[in-house]
């Protein structure tokens, strides 16, 4: 019995020695080089659109990371890019500290800023050529607090074909004195909206005003209840803005210096309903500058004098 004891620390030794080896084996065939492809990934999409202005949109991007791995991945920052046929529209970053377990996964709502002009123009080239959706490329740079499987930051991409979202057009076309009283007078204010999508849009109890010349707020209104706009079209709306006889009277001061050139800013703000998710729910806030000339020059050209 006593000349088998030196055999059981040489046979836990060896023992020890091969579950060392299949671990850095395993480790080794999972690395995100790996040719077996066992790596994190990632699903990313544009969950919603949240407020609208004239010069940004915000927007969500709904964000799943994957980790198939035996051990966990901790990170202390995440950047991300988001290309639409090949043109970034979307470059941010995430610098909250973050723990996705093994074999699991964790699910982010990341916060985008994207400016207007970049998306209407791509989304313009792409409908002149006949087209309502667009190649979306997510690109997102993993960062991690220490090294994970021998790397300090990882880079997952992934591709998707999604619709193009068109944002409405809302802008001045016009205006007309209806009345004109002691106490208060009603100016209506012709706005022209373009919805541009294959769905219909709704502007729910949409909210006016109008700075004129030094004078803020010259002139408000609102409507009650739903504005539907049908899809792929143009429609011309009047809008009654109530507006007080002494500001009439100082416009009218105003217009004797500066005539047609007097300048002006519109405020529009409404909340979007639409059957399309993306869109519904939105807050729209735009603000619109000119003058008086510019408005003039529209309805001629609309023949709406």
């Amino acid at each position: 019995m006593s000349k088998s004891k030196p055999f059981k620390p040489v046979i836990i030794i060896l023992l020890l020695l091969g579950i060392a080896v299949a671990i850095w084996y395993f480790f080794k065939k999972s690395k995100p080089d790996a040719v077996t492809g066992l790596k994190p990934h990632v699903e990313m999409s544009i969950a919603h659109i949240s407020d609208v202005t004239d010069s940004t949109i915000k927007m969500e991007l709904k964000t799943l990371l994957y980790n198939p791995l035996p051990v966990g991945m901790h990170l202390k920052r995440l950047n991300y890019v988001v290309k639409m046929n090949g043109k970034t529209i979307v470059e941010d970053h995430y610098n909250q500290p973050l723990e996705v377990k093994a074999a699991d996964s964790s699910l982010l709502t990341l916060p985008a800023k994207v400016k207007i002009r970049n998306l209407r123009v791509e989304g313009d080239e792409e409908a002149a050529k006949g087209q309502d959706s667009a190649d979306y490329h997510f690109k997102t740079i993993l960062h991690f607090e220490k090294p994970f499987l021998g790397k300090d930051s990882l880079v997952l991409d992934m591709d998707k074909r999604l619709p193009l979202y068109r944002l409405p057009k809302v802008k001045m076309a016009g205006y007309d004195f209806k009345k004109l009283g002691l106490k208060e007078s009603d100016i209506v204010v012709k706005i022209e909206v373009t919805n541009l999508n294959t769905f219909s849009l709704q502007f729910r109890d949409p909210r006016y005003a109008m700075d004129l010349g030094k004078q803020k707020r010259f002139a408000e209104g609102a409507v009650t209840g739903i504005t539907r706009v049908k899809a792929k079209s143009t429609e011309i709306y009047e809008i009654p803005l109530s507006v007080s006889l002494g500001k009439v009277i100082k416009a009218g001061a105003q217009m004797i210096g500066k005539g047609k050139e007097l300048p002006f800013t519109f405020y529009f703000k409404s909340k979007i309903k639409s059957e399309n998710e993306v869109l519904d729910g939105s807050d729209m806030n735009l603000i619109m500058d000119g003058e008086l000339k510019d408005l003039e020059a529209f309805q001629k050209n609309m023949g709406r004098e």
